[in-house]
């Protein structure tokens, strides 16, 4: 009797990239500072990256486990340094999905040194995909200055896309706009040291008005012993065929280490000119110059930007009310949006946001500026919060002024009014300030309808109050959001996290200690309860007794497994007192208070 093949699952996912960054700051189209090469004195975490197609987008929701391992290379030899699983529900929204995680430590140089790496990503313990990345040493640096090499020289050179390697070249300070196919830098550096290293050097190319036109990466290995050396490189950017150049200035910048260290003026216009073209390395005119230190990107979809976003706000621990209701918002709008509909007339821009303190109300405003430009909505998806001081004024006349410029900042994306109801409390000359920026911001809603959104956040009971408050108000903001407490599991893993950020890990004893005092202070809430707030502040309080206990011990005691380990005693400050104590002021309880 034959036996049946058993028949094999799909795939659900498809393989998009893995890209590298140290620093958390967000660059133009929502894109980090990746890099391939890493300074050790520089580098706290590396930062991973992995995104992935789903092939099920808009047909149904799939359940996976993700792992990205970080490995060092020595040879032959691989050994792991983390294995970091993500539990993710794939939603049918979401096109491309996102995963990030890191590792490391945060005092830089102490974790990091000098060796090849690489992270690798899994799918239900499938490898997937793969990125190398570098950790040079050369010494620690001042701010500006390269230990690595110095620049020789820069000229630049027309061709085709071989023309680096043609031994006769003409070297240009202007480029003809009919002829030029690619425009060619020969970049000579000579080394400073006797150690070997990858240098990764961005060539961003920018026209006159500043846009970004092209970009040229170029990974170098620098070998051991050849200092004094010149190294020779040739990155470019353009096409085989001439009409990619149009008539204008142009700069192609040099950035090393995130640090820009050459500029290169040059023209297109109606003809060659030989000659050398002007270089810029003195740091002193650098700083003089337009800087553009973003590496060009292509520009994201606006579907890239909503699925994005909604794969942060998805990530976020907790708010399972507020993940579906915007989800389903996103569904109604593209509905609207297909069928032709005005999405303006069914849908409004400015919602309330009710709720205690550290609950994500501002972390959910910033997303939900960014879906809607994902949607096309709003032309920038950008958030601008304020408070009373921001737009109340103590003289007459001033309010208008300041909150007439607020409105304006927040064009094209949200503004954002954190305790609203402050508006329209007090008495005298000041209540009459809050109620004049109310009636500016009422008016621009109604002449600027579209433009902008609006959300308003604060305490539940005072909101309700603030919106009964004014009838204009309640006609304008029909949507709320309500952001519950967290619980105490979701506390703890907030607190789990926070704690990896700091490159350390509570101790069963100390996890178990925190969890109780999580389900204490929960217990003991009141309406004015710190939520994640709270919960830094443990964290903070934690990572603070951890140092003051290393600082204690001799150097040679602390191991790497101490430093990177939170103990009983790092936490036991945190008190438990059943029955002995009314509500903890903001839910944070400490035997030293």
């Amino acid at each position: 009797m034959s036996m049946e093949t058993p028949k094999q699952m799909p795939i659900k996912y498809k393989f998009r990239g893995i890209k590298i960054h140290s620093s958390d700051e967000w660059m133009a189209d929502a894109t980090k500072k990746y890099r391939k090469v890493y300074d050790r004195f520089e580098t706290t975490f590396l930062r991973v990256e992995f995104s992935f197609f789903n092939k099920l987008f808009d047909e149904e929701e799939w359940e996976t486990s993700v792992r990205l391992k970080c490995f060092s290379l020595k040879g032959a030899q691989k050994t792991e340094l983390c294995n970091l699983e993500q539990k993710r529900k794939v939603l049918k929204e979401e096109n491309i999905v996102y995963i990030r995680d890191s590792w490391g430590q945060a005092n830089p140089g102490s974790y990091w040194l000098k060796g090849d790496y690489v992270w690798e990503a899994y799918v239900d313990d499938v490898l997937v995909g793969e990125a190398k990345f570098y950790v040079e040493d050369v010494g620690p640096s001042q701010p500006g200055e390269n230990l690595f090499f110095d620049i020789e020289s820069i000229k630049l050179f027309e061709g085709d896309g071989n023309a680096h390697a043609v031994e006769q070249k003409k070297y240009v300070k202007k480029f003809s706009q009919r002829d030029t196919r690619y425009v060619w830098s020969e970049f000579k550096f000579r080394n400073k040291v006797d150690k070997d290293y990858y240098a990764e050097i961005f060539f961003n190319f920018y026209d006159k008005a500043g846009q970004p036109k092209g970009s040229n990466a170029y990974l170098t290995y620098v070998t051991a012993n050849t200092s004094g050396q010149v190294y020779t490189i040739y990155p470019g950017w353009g096409g085989e065929a001439p009409g990619r150049w149009k008539s204008d200035a142009y700069t192609m910048e040099v950035v090393f280490l995130d640090a820009l260290i050459a500029t290169v003026p040059f023209q297109v216009g109606d003809s060659f000119e030989e000659g050398a073209a002007a270089v810029i390395t003195d740091s002193g005119q650098l700083h003089q110059q337009p800087i553009h230190t973003a590496t060009p990107s292509t520009n994201k979809s606006l579907d890239d930007i909503l699925f994005e976003s909604l794969n942060e706000l998805n990530s976020l621990t907790g708010l399972e009310n507020i993940k579906t209701e915007v989800n389903e918002m996103v569904k109604l709008v593209r509905f609207y949006q297909e069928t032709g509909k005005d999405v303006l007339n069914k849908f409004s821009l400015h919602t309330v946001f009710t709720g205690n303190p550290g609950t994500g109300k501002t972390t959910v405003a910033r997303i939900l500026a960014k879906v809607y430009k994902g949607l096309g909505i709003l032309e920038k998806g950008h958030l601008v919060e304020v408070d009373r001081e921001g737009l109340v004024a103590g003289y007459v006349g001033q309010t208008a002024i300041k909150t007439g410029e607020k409105i304006t900042e927040a064009m094209g994306g949200v503004l954002f009014i954190d305790e609203a109801y402050s508006l329209a409390q007090g008495k005298g000359s000041q209540y009459d300030f809050g109620g004049e920026a109310i009636q500016i911001i009422l008016k621009r809603m109604e002449d600027m309808r579209g433009k902008f959104g609006v959300i308003v956040a604060g305490y539940t009971e005072n909101m309700h109050q603030f919106i009964e408050s004014n009838p204009g108000l309640k006609s304008r903001f029909d949507k709320y959001f309500a952001f519950e407490d967290y619980s105490p599991e979701e506390m703890l893993t907030i607190a789990d996290m926070l704690f990896k950020k700091e490159g350390v890990k509570p101790e069963e004893a100390a996890r178990k200690h925190l969890e109780s005092y999580f389900d204490f202070i929960h217990a003991e809430r009141d309406d004015h309860f710190g939520n994640a707030r709270t919960v830094r502040q443990v964290v903070g309080e934690s990572v603070k007794n951890q140092h003051l206990r290393l600082a204690s011990m001799k150097k040679e005691e602390r191991t790497p497994e101490l430093m990177e380990r939170i103990i009983y005693d790092d936490v036991k400050e945190f008190e438990i007192k059943e029955g002995k104590s009314n509500r903890p002021r903001l839910g944070f309880r400490t035997g030293k208070s």
